[in-house]
C-alpha cells in the first residue's frame, strides 16, 4: 500500500517536471500571432464537457482547478491524481481558401490531496496561452512568410481550507513560464535584399489567485453553491530578444545581422480577472451551472501599447446527470454531460473583435469498482471576427483524461 502512494506521487512529480515543453503549442490558428496566442482556460476533467463550468463546482471525486476554493470540498481520507490529452482538427477558411490542421497534446497534470479533516492543497501544470501559426503570401519581386510557435505555461500550487459551514476559501500560487516566438522572412526572387526578423518573449514570473465558495444545503436532496475567483493586475518579468539579418541573393555578398534583448517589465501584464458561478445540484445525481469571467485586457500594455487588447468576456453554462449511482447496469453509472458557451475574445485585429461560439458533450467512465473515473469529451468551437470577417475559424477537439481516486489513509489490515 504504501509503496504505491509512493509510486503515485513518483509519477505525478516526473511529469509535472517533464510536461514543461509540451503544455505549448496546442494551437493552429492564425489569430495567435496576435497578444499572447490563444488563451486556455483551465478546465479540466468534468468541467470540459459542461462547457468549462468550475467557479461553484465542487466534488469529492474530481479535481476542479478553477476555483482554489473548491480543493477542501475533497474526502480527507483520499488522495486525487487527473491527467489529460487531446487532439483537435482545425478548419480554417478565408474567402475561397480553405485549410485544416491537427494536433495533438498532453494538456494537463492536476494532484490533489488532503491536509487534515478542512483542508486539501493542490499542484499541477497546465497552459496559459499557446501560439501557433504559419502562412505567407507573395511581395513585389519575392515572398513572405510568418510563422509563430511557443506559448506560456503554468506550474501551481494551491491551499483551501473549509472555514466555517458552507464557507471555503483558497488561494493558488501560479509560476508562469514560456517562450512565444515570431518569425517574419521575406524571400526574394532576384538580386534584391532579403531579411529575417525574429522576436521572441520569454516570460518568468509569479502570480496569485483567490477563490470562494459557499455551499448551502436547501433539504437532504437539494443544494446550491455559489463560489468567485479574483487574479489582481500583474506586470509581467522576463526578457524580450530581437534577431535582424540583411542578405543579397547575389553571389559572395556578405549577410548583415543584428540582435537585441531587453527587459519585459512595464511593458507586458496581465489584467485583471473576475468569475463567478453557481452549482446545482440534485440528489448527487443532476449538476446544473453557470459561469461568467471578465478580464480588463484594455487597461493594460501588452509590448508597451495600451489598449491593443479589447476587454474579455466569456459565458458558460453546463451540466451533468449520473442516473443511479447504486445501478448494476454500468450505462447508468456513468456521467452525461453538456454544456455551452460564448467567449468575446481579448485579441483585437486590425480594429476588428474575435467572436467565440462553443457547444461541449461528454461522458464519465466509471472504473477500478467506479472509485476512478475516466472522462470524455467533445468541443466545437467556432471563431471569427467581426464587423469584418477575416479568417473564419471552426475546430473539434477530443479530450480523455483519467481522475485517479486513491484512497491515502485508509489502513488494511492485511497488505
Amino acid at each position: 500500500m504504501l509503496k504505491n502512494k509512493i509510486s503515485i506521487v513518483l509519477i505525478a512529480l516526473s511529469l509535472l517536471g517533464g510536461m514543461s515543453s509540451l503544455a505549448q503549442n496546442n494551437t493552429n490558428s492564425p489569430y495567435s500571432r496576435y497578444g499572447y496566442g490563444i488563451l486556455e482556460d483551465n478546465a479540466v476533467g468534468a468541467n470540459r464537457g459542461m462547457g468549462g463550468v468550475g467557479y461553484g463546482f465542487q466534488s469529492g471525486r474530481q479535481i476542479n482547478i478553477k476555483n482554489p476554493a473548491s480543493y477542501a470540498a475533497m474526502d480527507s481520507l483520499t488522495f486525487l491524481f487527473d491527467i489529460g490529452v487531446s487532439l483537435q482538427n482545425t478548419w480554417m477558411k478565408e474567402n475561397s481558401l480553405k485549410e485544416s490542421e491537427v494536433n495533438g497534446n498532453l494538456d494537463y497534470v492536476a494532484l490533489q490531496f488532503p491536509l487534515g479533516r478542512h483542508m486539501a492543497g493542490s499542484a499541477g501544470l497546465t497552459p496559459f496561452s499557446s501560439v501557433g501559426y504559419s502562412f505567407g503570401g507573395s511581395i513585389p519581386n519575392g515572398s513572405y512568410t510568418q510563422v509563430g510557435e511557443g506559448g506560456i505555461s503554468q506550474a501551481f500550487i494551491g491551499l483551501s481550507g473549509h472555514i466555517y459551514k458552507g464557507l471555503y476559501l483558497g488561494a493558488n500560487v501560479s509560476y508562469l513560464f514560456g517562450n512565444i516566438e515570431h518569425t517574419t522572412t521575406l524571400l526574394p526572387t532576384d538580386n534584391t535584399i532579403g531579411s529575417i526578423f525574429l522576436k521572441k518573449l520569454h516570460v518568468s514570473d509569479f502570480r496569485v489567485e483567490f477563490g470562494l465558495q459557499y455551499t448551502h444545503n436547501i433539504n437532504k436532496k437539494n443544494r446550491i453553491t455559489v463560489g468567485a475567483v479574483y487574479t489582481p493586475e500583474k506586470k509581467l518579468l522576463g526578457r524580450t530578444y530581437t534577431y535582424e539579418e540583411i542578405y543579397s541573393t547575389t553571389s559572395g555578398s556578405t549577410s548583415i545581422s543584428r540582435s537585441d534583448s531587453s527587459s519585459i517589465k512595464s511593458r507586458y501584464s496581465l489584467p485583471t480577472s473576475i468569475g463567478a458561478g453557481f452549482t446545482y445540484v440534485w440528489d448527487e445525481r443532476l449538476t446544473v451551472g453557470a459561469d461568467v469571467t471578465f478580464q480588463d485586457w484594455s487597461s493594460v500594455r501588452y509590448d508597451g501599447v495600451k489598449d491593443s487588447l479589447n476587454n474579455r468576456l466569456k459565458v458558460a453554462i453546463g451540466a451533468e446527470f449520473l442516473p443511479n449511482p447504486m445501478s448494476g447496469n454500468y450505462m447508468k453509472r456513468m456521467r452525461y454531460r453538456l454544456g455551452a458557451f460564448y467567449n468575446h475574445s481579448y485579441l483585437k485585429v486590425k480594429g476588428c473583435d474575435i467572436d467565440e461560439y462553443g457547444i461541449t458533450c461528454g461522458f464519465g467512465f466509471p472504473v477500478r469498482r467506479d472509485k476512478s473515473i475516466l472522462n470524455l469529451s467533445l468541443e466545437y468551437l467556432n471563431r471569427q471576427s467581426t464587423p469584418t470577417s477575416f479568417i473564419r475559424e471552426n475546430f473539434l477537439r477530443v479530450s480523455l483524461s483519467l481522475t485517479f481516486n486513491e484512497l491515502w489513509f485508509f489502513k488494511r489490515k492485511f497488505e
